[in-house]
């Protein structure tokens, strides 16, 4: 299995170079500190579900991280199984919108009840959850990524990390290039009002 520690440590550097540019930004850049083992067990039975491997080794390490991506929290054993959550991500799985549609719009049968909400914003614009439906053989569930009205899917729980580094470090590529054409600007700028002024 992927290193946790170290895809979670690449994506807090990339978040940290991110609100060094743009501090703006709303990016929580610490997460939580590791669950129990009966804190996990607690929110597996409240889930009425396993969780992956690879969430639960992530829940020992960091229980939960708040505002991790695009104002999104990575739940914790307090809040995993919560109805809250679980709403919103029956809310936005039945929207006609859904870039998902076989989840749940209102014109198809609907099978999103059985995702896992491991991650959502308030404004439920941004939401992670696990779809138990397709597992790997190593016991990981397929993910479901919804982040400003797009869609993707990623085979687990660290190769959705995997995503959200790379599109972590394509976001920073743009701070990084309009503050590149930002410097040229100010250092022309002298040299072009001197010509004017001449």
């Amino acid at each position: 299995m992927t290193d946790l520690v170290e895809l979670v440590e690449t994506l807090r550097n990339a978040q940290t170079e991110i609100l060094r540019l743009a501090p703006f930004r709303d990016i929580g850049l610490v997460p939580n500190p590791g669950a129990s083992t009966g804190a996990i067990s607690a929110a597996e039975e409240r889930l009425g579900v396993a969780l992956p491997p690879s969430y639960k080794a992530f829940l020992r390490h960091f229980d939960g991280w708040p505002r991790c991506f695009e104002g999104a929290s990575l739940l914790g054993t307090a809040c995993l199984g919560n109805r809250v959550y679980t709403e919103f991500a029956h809310a936005a799985f039945a929207a006609a919108e859904t870039p998902e549609p076989e989840l749940g719009p209102p014109t198809r049968p609907r099978r999103y009840a059985h995702v896992i909400p491991f991650g959502v914003d308030l404004q439920s614009t941004t939401l992670f959850a696990f779809n138990p439906s397709v597992v790997s053989s190593h016991g990981e569930y397929e993910v479901i990524a919804w982040i400003n009205e797009l869609g993707m899917r990623r085979e687990s729980f660290p190769s959705f990390l995997e995503l959200l580094i790379e599109l972590a470090e394509y976001e920073l590529e743009g701070h990084r290039s309009l503050h590149r054409e930002q410097d040229q600007t100010s250092q022309a700028f002298p040299q072009h009002a001197l010509q004017q002024s001449a």
